[in-house]
């Protein structure tokens, strides 16, 4: 949930914060955090919810979204250096 900081400013939870993150790194690569909830085998809706505070996810959903992201990336990377070398 966000609360507002002492100079009222929105502060995120760290549970945001790492799903920011992790949205920040799926789009550097083409990717949508849909798409990455789709690869963790999470409703996306869920992860919208957990994303604006509505929810807070055990941490091993956060993970298990981090592995997801991780695995897409890992997989572009693959791709791109395979047609690289074509």
């Amino acid at each position: 949930m966000r609360h507002l900081g002492v100079d009222n400013t929105i502060m995120e939870s760290t549970t945001q914060q790492a799903i920011r993150a992790i949205r920040e790194k799926a789009e550097r690569s083409g990717f949508t955090l849909s798409d990455v909830a789709y690869a963790a085998g999470i409703d996306k809706a869920q992860v919208s919810r957990w994303s604006t505070g509505k929810v807070v996810p055990l941490y091993s959903a956060v993970i298990n979204l981090q592995a997801a992201c991780d695995a897409l990336v890992e997989a572009r990377l693959a791709q791109l250096q395979k047609e690289s070398q074509a």
